[in-house]
């Protein structure tokens, strides 16, 4: 009985071994999540994933970038050809009070008070003229002017003498007398003489006080003598002369305007009284004109100035006898300037 038994429980126990190991064997074929994949159909595959060890070994991992700090700005680094040196502005120059014109204490400018036969214009501190053009002149010419004018009195008599000697000359007329005798200025551009701007008040006290002062009086002569001839003189006379009047910023105004400003190198005294004697003016020019190639001759068609009518026949005599010829002064005709001018 005992032995009966014993052999039911082993044929038991083999079965329930042989159950236990089916199970276990069917368990190591079923098919989990991580271990298949949906195709798209929806059908169920078995998964192909390779090794993960090798496939990380094969597939190169992206360099781990590291968090950048905040860049602090820097100025770009300019290259050698863009670099300009900075030029030195002097103290005068600076942008807060710009001037039209530079100033006069411009160091180390030598003071050259004329313009060259060249064009070369004058040069001194502050200075700043254009080069000009000049007409070539004859070895030895002569310019005969007239201030003041024009006068009833006197400027018909002049422009006589004038033209019976065949020459010709130029007339620096003040605005308030062309505006009595607009005929009398008709008369000497008619007849083909030289005309230019001698200012409207030839009053010192108004004229000088600025160099604004005496551009403005220059252009209310232009306005009358246009309205008179319809031309616009460039040529023009200070009157008393630029000699303890001007200062560099006067040259400077006239130049900016185009304008050319000329004093004399021959004075015929006929302004030094109310009255001169006419052999005392032919002296006084004889006396200057030797050894000069060009010269400018200060005369005055004033009313009073009747001696110089008288003088001005044997003047021109001389003049011819010393082999010079005549001429009107243009923009074309280089200035002569006194130096006096250019030092303040």
């Amino acid at each position: 009985m005992r032995l009966k038994n014993w052999r039911a429980w082993r044929v038991g126990f083999v079965r329930l071994a042989l159950v236990t190991s089916i199970l276990l064997f069917s368990g190591c074929q079923t098919v989990t999540p991580t271990e298949a994949e949906i195709s798209p159909s929806g059908t169920t595959q078995p998964s192909q994933a390779p090794n993960l060890e090798r496939e990380m070994k094969e597939i190169p991992r992206s360099p781990e970038i590291p968090r950048a700090p905040i860049p602090i700005q820097k100025p770009e680094p300019i290259s050698e050809e863009k670099v300009e040196p900075t030029p030195s502005v002097p103290a005068d120059e600076s942008d807060k009070e710009p001037a039209p014109t530079p100033s006069p204490d411009v160091p180390k400018t030598p003071i050259h008070p004329y313009y060259g036969l060249d064009g070369t214009p004058p040069s001194a501190p502050g200075l700043a003229m254009r080069v000009r053009v000049f007409d070539v002149e004859p070895q030895k010419i002569a310019y005969l002017t007239f201030d003041d004018g024009p006068y009833p009195q006197t400027t018909p008599r002049i422009l006589k003498v004038l033209q019976d000697e065949g020459v010709k000359a130029t007339f620096f007329v003040v605005g308030r007398q062309v505006e009595r005798y607009p005929d009398l200025l008709k008369a000497e551009y008619e007849q083909g003489e030289g005309i230019g701007n001698h200012s409207y008040s030839h009053d010192y006290h108004l004229l000088y006080r600025s160099p604004e002062a005496f551009i403005a009086e220059i252009k209310q002569t232009e306005e009358l003598i246009f309205k008179a001839i319809g031309v616009r003189p460039r040529i023009v006379r200070a009157p008393g002369g630029t000699q303890g009047h001007f200062h560099v910023n006067y040259y400077n105004a006239l130049d900016a305007a185009d304008y050319l400003i000329y004093d004399w190198n021959v004075v015929s005294g006929d302004a030094d009284a109310s009255l001169v004697p006419a052999d005392k003016l032919i002296q006084a020019v004889e006396t200057q004109v030797p050894s000069k190639s060009r010269v400018i001759i200060l005369m005055h068609d004033v009313g009073t100035k009747l001696t110089t009518v008288d003088a001005l026949p044997q003047i021109i005599q001389y003049l011819k006898d010393q082999g010079y010829s005549f001429g009107v002064i243009t923009p074309k005709v280089a200035p002569i300037l006194f130096p006096g001018g250019f030092n303040g």
